[in-house]
C-alpha cells in the first residue's frame, strides 16, 4: 500500500485579514510537492481548512488514490479535532470547507489526522511559505499599466482548423501555410526573401489563460511546471514563437513551412533569424 505524508498551515494577518495557505507532500522523505496559495482575506481557521484541501486535491497526482493512504499533520488543533470528530463545526465558513475536506478524504483508502506543534520542521516549512508570501503581498511595488495594446499585422491561414490538428511544434509537419500581410505594413516586408527563416510572433486568441501549471509534452522529466518553464500554448498572454522557413512572398502573401498556428491566428510580428546570436 502507498503511503503519502501531508503537511499543511494557514496564516492570516488580522483575522480575518489577508491570508495564505502552505503545504508540504512527501513519499518517505522525498518532497514531491511544496506550494503556496494566498487567498485574499480570510480568518486563519479558513486559511488552514484551504491548505488542507488543496494538499489533498494535489496528491492525488502523486499516486492512485484508493491505494494510498494519507498521513496529514497539521498544527491546528481545532481543524485536526473537527475532522476526527472530537469538535463540532458551528462555524458556516468553515462547514463548507470541513465537508470538502472530507469529500476529498474518501478518495483516498484511508486518511488520518494528526496535531502537531508549530515546532515540527516541516509544519515550520509550510508556516514561512505563508509568510514570505503575505510579505511579498505587502510590498509596495510599481504599478502595472492597466493596458498594453498588440495590433496585429496580418492572419494566418492554415491547414489546422482546429486545435486537435495542430502538431506540438511546426517542425512537426510539411504542411504549408500562408500568412497575409496588412496592407499598412507592406514596407516591412521590404528586405525579406524566399529561403529565408524567420520567427513568427502570434496571438493563440483560441488558448486558455488562467492556467498557470502544464504538464510539458516531450521534454523535461514530465512533472508539472509553470507554463514560463515550457512551450505551452495556455499562458496568461498567448503569445507564440516560431521558427519558420520562408518558402515563397507574393505580394502581401507569405508562404511558409513549420508553422503550428490554426487558421485565422493574429499575427503580431516577424523577426529574422540569425545564426550567430540565436543558435
Amino acid at each position: 500500500m502507498d503511503q503519502l505524508t501531508i503537511y499543511t498551515d494557514g496564516a492570516s494577518r488580522g483575522n480575518p485579514g489577508q491570508a495564505a495557505s502552505a503545504w508540504l507532500i512527501l513519499r518517505g522523505d522525498n518532497v514531491l510537492e511544496s506550494d503556496v496559495l494566498t487567498l485574499g482575506r480570510a480568518t486563519n481557521n479558513v486559511a488552514e481548512y484551504s491548505a488542507l484541501n488543496s494538499a489533498l486535491k494535489c496528491a492525488a497526482k502523486y499516486c492512485n488514490p484508493k491505494e494510498t493512504r494519507l498521513a496529514v499533520f497539521s498544527d491546528s488543533n481545532l481543524m485536526i479535532s473537527q475532522l476526527n470528530g472530537s469538535y463540532a463545526v458551528r462555524s458556516p465558513d468553515l462547514t463548507p470547507l470541513f465537508e470538502k475536506a472530507k469529500r476529498l478524504s474518501a478518495d483516498y483508502a484511508g486518511v488520518t489526522f494528526t496535531h502537531v506543534p508549530r515546532e515540527n520542521a516541516y509544519v515550520g516549512s509550510c508556516d514561512w511559505l505563508c509568510n514570505n508570501a503575505l510579505d511579498l503581498l505587502s510590498v509596495k511595488s510599481i504599478p502595472a499599466p492597466k493596458k498594453i495594446e498588440c495590433v496585429p499585422i496580418g492572419i494566418v491561414h492554415s491547414p489546422f482548423k482546429e486545435i486537435g490538428d495542430a502538431p506540438k511544434q511546426g517542425r512537426f509537419s510539411d504542411k504549408p501555410s500562408t500568412i497575409t500581410i496588412y496592407e499598412k505594413y507592406r514596407d516591412g516586408l521590404s528586405g525579406l526573401s524566399s529561403g529565408d527563416k524567420v520567427f513568427i510572433l502570434c496571438w493563440f486568441d483560441r488558448s486558455e489563460r488562467d492556467i498557470l501549471k502544464v504538464k510539458p509534452h516531450g521534454h523535461g522529466d514530465g512533472e508539472t511546471r509553470g507554463v514560463f518553464a515550457t512551450r505551452a500554448p495556455v499562458r496568461p498572454n498567448p503569445i507564440s514563437l516560431t521558427l519558420v522557413t520562408i518558402l515563397s512572398i507574393d505580394n502581401l502573401v507569405i508562404t511558409v513551412k513549420g508553422l503550428e498556428a490554426l487558421d485565422n491566428t493574429p499575427v503580431l510580428d516577424i523577426k529574422p533569424y540569425y545564426g550567430d546570436i540565436d543558435c
